[in-house]
């Protein structure tokens, strides 16, 4: 078994012995998170600027303060054939959830995600692009110093790291980045049914009307 499959293998394993389904648990991983945001800005700040030569402010603040709203059980309208019974949706989590981050974004559009998936209970891997060295490795010494290692592990790597990955089963992955490998993430979630979501790159289209200003329009 290689290293890469190991360490998903002890994220599932982490995930069916229940750690994540108590409500409390996901809340106190969710502070943990916005204290490593709070305690490492300077340094989130200075691998942003190393790796884009500008600075994206990090904006994701994950935030326990509705506690359990979003994880209660949703009330349901009654049919005629459900009179007599108690009607709600209950949500359950997926299991483990595999990240693929992007380069432009490294670290919103890695850690967005993982707010999401840890508040649903789920179990994340997650492999910053290789294209954001500084911010990838950042990524990899900071989360486990923070998040149960087991759970939330961080993998870095190029291409071949990630075709590792992409052997295993996951139950759902996020990917942002072109059509070309989001065609190869497809197709390796298909193979188990998994779910996916793509952000896959393209032209953002403009348009400008006869009463803009065109000065503002082109900055």
């Amino acid at each position: 078994m290689s290293k890469i499959s190991e360490v998903v293998q002890r994220a599932r394993a982490a995930f069916s012995s229940g750690k994540t389904r108590p409500l409390q648990f996901r809340i106190q991983q969710l502070e943990a998170l916005r204290r490593m945001i709070k305690e490492h800005e300077k340094d989130i700040v200075g691998a942003l600027t190393a790796d884009l030569h500008k600075v994206r402010p990090p904006h994701p603040q994950p935030t326990a303060r509705r506690r359990g709203t979003w994880a209660a059980d949703e009330p349901v309208e009654k049919t005629p054939q459900t009179q007599q019974d108690e009607c709600y949706i209950h949500s359950e989590p997926l299991g483990v959830v595999l990240i693929i981050g992007t380069w432009n974004y490294p670290f919103t559009v890695t850690i967005q995600p993982m707010v999401g998936a840890i508040a649903a209970g789920n179990a994340v891997v997650t492999k910053p692009s290789e294209l954001s060295e500084n911010m990838a490795n950042l990524l990899a010494t900071i989360i486990p110093q923070y998040l149960d290692r087991d759970l939330y592990p961080v993998i870095n790597g190029g291409v071949p790291e990630t075709t590792e990955m992409l052997k295993e089963r996951y139950d759902h992955i996020l990917y942002t980045g072109n059509t070309a490998v989001g065609k190869v993430i497809m197709m390796a979630a298909a193979k188990h049914l998994t779910p996916v979501t793509l952000e896959l790159g393209g032209k953002n289209p403009c348009y400008v009307d006869k009463d803009c200003d065109l000065d503002i329009a082109c900055r």
